[in-house]
């Protein structure tokens, strides 16, 4: 087979993210084990994420290499510092800037295929560069955008469009025109095609051969690296804190939970805007000593906690219930998105109603009265994952549907 190569834009981690919080595997995965020779990962306004040591926030691009088969790029929120007071231009030269480097890239290395990771900003990005060069472009979709804005009663990019209709209409146009749409999950699948997908184009790229190796590793024998932060047992959320992951109704969890009698506090891994409001409402209901903010961790960190929580909350997570699962711990989740897809009430977890923390509260004082309840759906929930996600699998699925797109645009 000639040689291939691909180009990912991704906006999920920054490169310094991916270093500090050892998420490398997530971008070194993109090669399919040697399917493809080279793989370049663009981050088209990282330093609007980055923090000031790791760089200037204006100029060209900066390409990092990861290995012989990796190398990231990383656009910047402004192209020259000069402009520094008209943000909107200078954020509209840079993407330009990014652009063209990113079409000379395309020529020079001969990309066989162009990958964005949303259907908005970086859709049109892909779908650009798609026609100006010829090179086939896949749309992986790893949300389910109308329900986040339905949750939120915002815009998935506030900066950037004005209206949920604005929104629609560039979903609808690149995902109508994409080579080939792949959903995290047959929920944000749905939603490509109800946003005008072919059918016929589409497939599934989960997420587990995003996840760390050490997650797979059996929980038994994972290396203990995390610091003693917990005196006796303790609830666990891994989610960004932002308003669409519903953290705040963990913190009502805890409170009820409290309430019946259980001495747990909870801890939350993860950053974003909603932390002073969570602070807040522990305040409110006075449990905020026994509230943990952890921050961002690292993979390592994250693989050895896991296991040693007695119930993991999953309000709407999606690769950190993959992780959770794969720690063999009891789960409680909400029945959005993909939850239901891996979470079964009685079998592999409990799954309540969206948005009902009462019955969340309720599933988790069920898991902690039951502890050998708790512990078999621990070990089913492992077992399901370990065959939804098996990193083999999916890494054979997808060369497959990357060659079945190559070989019918040389038709």
């Amino acid at each position: 087979m000639s040689t291939q190569k691909l180009l990912v834009l991704d906006t999920s981690f920054s490169y310094e993210a991916i270093v500090k919080r050892e998420l490398e595997s997530s971008v070194m995965c993109r090669d399919l084990d040697g399917f493809f020779d080279h793989v370049w990962s663009v981050h088209p306004f990282a330093s609007l994420v980055t923090s000031t040591d790791w760089g200037c926030d204006y100029g060209k691009p900066v390409a990092y290499p990861m290995s012989k088969e990796h190398s990231f790029i990383e656009g910047k929120v402004g192209r020259y510092a000069m402009f520094r007071k008209f943000p909107a231009i200078n954020f509209i030269l840079a993407q330009i800037g990014v652009l063209f480097f990113l079409f000379k890239l395309i020529r020079k290395e001969k990309i066989s295929v162009i990958r964005v990771g949303d259907p908005l900003y970086l859709g049109l990005l892909g779908y650009t560069l798609s026609k100006l060069t010829g090179v086939p472009f896949v749309v992986r979709v790893g949300a389910n955008n109308e329900k986040i804005r339905a949750t939120t009663c915002t815009c998935m990019m506030p900066r950037l469009f004005s209206s949920f209709n604005q929104e629609r209409v560039v979903e609808r146009f690149v995902l109508s025109r994409a080579h080939l749409v792949a959903g995290a999950n047959n929920d944000n699948l749905q939603f490509a095609i109800d946003s005008g997908a072919n059918p016929d184009k589409c497939t599934l790229f989960r997420y587990g051969n995003l996840i760390d190796p050490a997650h797979y590793v059996l929980p038994s024998q994972r290396s203990v690296v995390s610091e003693v932060i917990i005196g006796g047992p303790f609830l666990l959320c891994i989610a960004r804190l932002e308003l669409v992951k519903k953290v705040d109704d963990v913190i009502r969890v805890l409170a009820k939970v409290r309430e019946n009698g259980f001495d747990v506090r909870v801890l939350l891994v993860g950053d974003g805007r909603e932390r002073e409001k969570l602070v807040f409402i522990a305040e409110q209901l006075h449990v905020l000593p026994y509230v943990i903010f952890a921050g961002n961790r690292d993979q390592r960190w994250l693989s050895s906690t896991i296991p040693h929580a007695a119930v993991v909350l999953s309000p709407h997570t999606g690769r950190a219930l993959t992780e959770a699962a794969l720690g063999g711990v009891a789960i409680a989740a909400y029945d959005v998105d993909w939850q239901a897809e891996l979470i079964e009430t009685g079998v592999t977890g409990e799954l309540v109603p969206f948005g009902d923390w009462i019955a969340l509260a309720t599933s988790t004082i069920k898991l902690l009265s039951d502890r050998a309840y708790a512990q078999n759906l621990g070990e089913n929930v492992r077992k399901k994952v370990m065959q939804m996600m098996d990193p083999g699998k999916l890494n054979e699925h997808e060369r497959q549907e990357y060659k079945k797109l190559l070989n019918n645009l040389r038709k």
